[in-house]
Parts: C-alpha cells; sequence; structure tokens
C-alpha cells in the first residue's frame, strides 16, 4: 500500500490543516512546496485566515504579505 501524504488529500481539507496553524508554522510550510506556497498565497486563503484568527485583520494581512515576499 502507498503511504499517503499531504498533497493527495482534497485541496479544502489542506485548507482547512492549513487555517489551524499559527502565523510561525504557516510561514515554514511556505517554504515546503510551490503547491503550499500558492495554496497560502491565495487571496481566498488569506482572507478565510484573516478572519479565523482574532487579529485585526490589516495587521493579520500585512503580516502575511511579509511572509510572501
Amino acid at each position: 500500500m502507498e503511504n499517503p501524504n499531504f498533497d493527495t488529500l482534497p485541496e479544502d481539507l489542506q485548507k482547512e490543516i492549513l487555517l489551524r496553524l499559527p502565523l510561525k508554522s504557516l510561514g515554514v510550510c511556505l517554504c515546503v512546496s510551490k503547491q503550499w506556497r500558492s495554496l497560502i498565497g491565495s487571496q481566498e486563503f488569506r482572507d478565510l485566515y484573516s478572519s479565523r484568527w482574532k487579529t485585526p485583520n490589516d495587521l493579520r494581512q500585512a503580516l502575511i504579505y511579509l511572509l510572501l515576499w
């Protein structure tokens, strides 16, 4: 039997897992693969992440942009 990995999970499930990570861990995930970087960098993900965490929207968005660039 083949070993399952994160990339075989549906994208919605991957998103749900990543949305639960603190910002510092999310920054580490940016370096894992192009797929993860693309997912985390999407506007939809950033909006969901900002709304899930109880930090002011503009500050959270700024921190995410800093991680991406």
